[in-house]
């Protein structure tokens, strides 16, 4: 089982200083953030529905066997308007053609329940878009459900597994899995910032405890597991960062899970507040 490694987005002004080089500009991080990573999620195109040009200029950035995941426009995951699909499956065929597409993302809304309507839009999805291999963030926890790995197997889709806080209408922290990848995604275990917007609620350190939960997790599914993509999004001040760096030193101490190393010479070590050899947790 390979265990690829990334964050949610790369391109953060308050990673300069601390991953980045001081200096760096926008249009320079993915150059610099693929010796680090073999992956990345693309977190702009949730806001605006990218076009063919754009993620072909990412990729020319970009390590042939990069690997890129993008998340779906929230025209799709969360106003489930159809106008969007043909334009937004036509963009990221640019990465499907260069071999550099790992997958879609749909992260569903809170709102969206378990009901005929959202099964209805996922089916709607799956039809057009899971040879592109479509993963589905769930955040309700009406989908908590026995029947729902079994359900979206037959759908080709992906179910994404979670760390988020103990919030009792959060679809539960914890191991999900549809197909022979899982997909794990880990946000923060802070539930009183969850309802403060974006910063507040990705403002989170993990632990090497908590870390390790996930791994014990990955051991005990090896059988069942082609590969492992573990995404990071609390990306305040680079904690994602840090916190993807640890995991894969405890995979490497602590098992012979092989992790996917980046496809890019290692950038020189950025000292910062949280570099693991000083980090407490």
């Amino acid at each position: 089982m390979n265990v690829w490694i990334g964050t949610s987005g790369y391109s953060y002004p308050d990673w300069v200083g601390s991953f980045y080089p001081l200096g760096t500009r926008s249009g320079q991080m993915l150059s610099y953030y693929c010796r680090a990573f073999p992956l990345v999620e693309l977190n702009f195109t949730f806001y605006r529905p990218p076009t063919p040009a754009q993620l072909a200029r990412l990729a020319e950035n970009t390590p042939d066997k990069f690997q890129f995941i993008v998340k779906l426009p929230r025209s799709l995951s969360h106003e489930q308007r159809t106008d969007d699909l043909a334009a937004f499956r036509d963009a990221v065929a640019e990465l499907q053609q260069r071999k550099q597409l790992m997958g879609l993302l749909c992260q569903m809304p809170q709102s969206a329940h378990y009901e005929k309507k959202s099964l209805r839009w996922l089916q709607i999805l799956s039809a057009e878009l899971s040879d592109m291999r479509l993963a589905v963030e769930l955040r309700h926890r009406s989908w908590q459900r026995e029947d729902l790995p079994q359900w979206m197997a037959e759908h080709r889709l992906d179910l994404v597994s979670v760390d988020v806080p103990d919030v009792p209408t959060l679809f539960p922290r914890g191991w999900v899995q549809s197909s022979r990848r899982a997909y794990v995604r880990l946000h923060s275990r802070r539930a009183d910032n969850w309802y403060g917007g974006d910063k507040k609620r990705y403002d989170y350190n993990y632990s090497d405890a908590e870390l390790n939960e996930w791994i014990d997790r990955m051991n005990a599914a090896q059988e069942q597991t082609e590969e492992t993509l573990v995404l990071f999004n609390n990306c305040q001040h680079g904690q994602a960062v840090a916190n993807a760096r640890r995991l894969r030193e405890l995979i490497t101490e602590r098992t012979a899970l092989p992790v996917v190393p980046p496809f890019a010479e290692p950038p020189p070590l950025q000292r910062s507040l949280f570099d693991y050899d000083t980090w407490s947790g």
